[in-house]
């Protein structure tokens, strides 16, 4: 009994000792935890005297010109003009393409109150450029770079989930290997200058190079503005037999086939979803 008192002692004298360091550290704790639920990070913002240019993937360069004529004292005529003239290029731009059309990088950027049109192209250009030296773009092989991107272009406009991209991909390729016209719908509304309404059987006699249902192989030019995701898929295609895709749910999901016979199947559930 007397040994019990003696341990009670004890402990109740550690307790006197440690409970000020307790209490300390439960301060500290109290001070530096946040004071609310956790917060996103901030996304980047114009200093002053800088204006913000966001640029989302898989618009054209028509469709650029739009936004960057949101810009006081920018016009989309002045812009394309000067995309259209040729001065500003690529490195993977063939010689013989004027346009800039796809190898201007997605992206957000701050531009000066007073900067110039070719400024701003510069550094859209410049931007694709980097992102293309850093994924190994000019190494491809299958297409020349150019060609790639044409491709990439092509996934960007038809793919909603980034997992289909490279299923896409190989369905292009595929149909290349196979001199099957690529029937892509996303090059028509390059054609009628955007979708909807979704391309009609008269849309698909339309005469035009980027007409993917009468002219084989690809577009001249890529039909849109491409991210990265996009360009890797094109030069990473996924090991697959597939020849079709169609739509197969609301998210927008691809449903992918080898003959003719399981696309008409696919395009059949589709229908019944309400889905074409």
């Amino acid at each position: 009994q007397a040994d019990r008192r003696r341990n009670r002692r004890v402990a109740l004298v550690l307790g006197v000792l440690v409970l000020p360091f307790v209490a300390a550290a439960v301060w500290v704790v109290v001070q530096i935890a946040p004071s609310g639920p956790p917060t996103k990070p901030t996304p980047p913002t114009a200093s002053a005297g800088q204006l913000q240019l966001l640029l989302r993937p898989g618009l054209s360069l028509s469709q650029i010109g739009d936004v960057v004529a949101t810009l006081p004292g920018h016009t989309k005529a002045a812009f394309l003009a000067q995309a259209n003239s040729g001065t500003i290029r690529s490195q993977y731009q063939p010689a013989t393409v004027k346009s800039p059309e796809g190898v201007m990088f997605p992206d957000t950027y701050f531009v000066l109150a007073n900067e110039s049109d070719a400024s701003i192209l510069r550094r859209l250009v410049s931007r694709f450029d980097q992102i293309g030296d850093q994924i190994g773009l000019g190494a491809t092989t299958a297409l020349s770079p150019y060609q790639t991107i044409i491709v990439a272009s092509l996934i960007q406009q038809e793919v909603k989930l980034s997992s289909d991209a490279p299923l896409v991909s190989a369905v292009i390729y595929n149909r290349i290997k196979a001199h099957m016209a690529l029937q892509i719908d996303a090059t028509l509304c390059y054609v009628k200058g955007g979708c909807p309404p979704v391309p009609t059987a008269t849309d698909k006699k339309i005469n035009s190079p980027y007409n993917t249902y009468l002219v084989s192989g690809l577009p001249p030019t890529p039909i849109a503005s491409v991210s990265q995701a996009s360009l890797q898929a094109a030069m990473q295609p996924a090991n697959v037999p597939y020849l079709y895709y169609v739509i197969a749910d609301s998210t927008g999901k691809l449903a992918f086939a080898t003959t003719l016979q399981q696309q008409n199947a696919n395009i059949a559930a589709a229908r019944r979803k309400g889905l074409l």
